[in-house]
């Protein structure tokens, strides 16, 4: 469990965060085609918009899923609110990892996870990228699978 807290944590700093531009008086841009997605890239990977979630207040960021990745179960110490950006979303909420057993939103759709609540979620085809807004700081834990 607190591998997988401790590799999120090393994860999140080691993604590029230089892709905002700040205009001054407060107001943050940041352009789809400065976030880099490696679309070569078999791992999930995670761009910081706007705060940081390993600190207090509020944050949002971006998670591309390669084409049938995934987060094993999990869950995060605070309430996330997660809308689907591109793709389609697969999203399971116990500790079964069974991908054919998960709950399918499309581009457009919402979904809350309170915390405390172990899910797991990624893609069951093509890439996907969500958009996670909550308050920090958060922290995930890992949970074994069960079947």
């Amino acid at each position: 469990m607190v591998k997988l807290s401790a590799l999120l944590a090393l994860f999140m700093f080691l993604v590029p965060t230089g892709f905002t531009a700040e205009l001054g008086d407060g107001f943050v841009v940041v352009q789809l085609e400065d976030m880099n997605w490696d679309a070569s890239s078999d791992a999930v990977q995670q761009r910081v918009l706007y705060g940081d979630p390993s600190s207090e207040g509020f944050y949002i960021i971006r998670v591309r899923f390669p084409a049938g990745g995934s987060s094993r179960p999990h869950y995060h110490s605070q309430d996330r609110f997660v809308t689907v950006i591109e793709g389609i979303w697969n999203a399971g909420i116990d500790a079964s990892h069974d991908m054919t057993n998960t709950t399918a939103i499309p581009a457009g759709g919402f979904m809350f996870h309170p915390a405390g609540n172990v899910h797991y979620d990624g893609s069951r085809s093509g890439p996907v990228v969500v958009e996670i807004r909550g308050m920090g700081p958060v922290n995930t834990t890992s949970v074994e699978i069960t079947p």
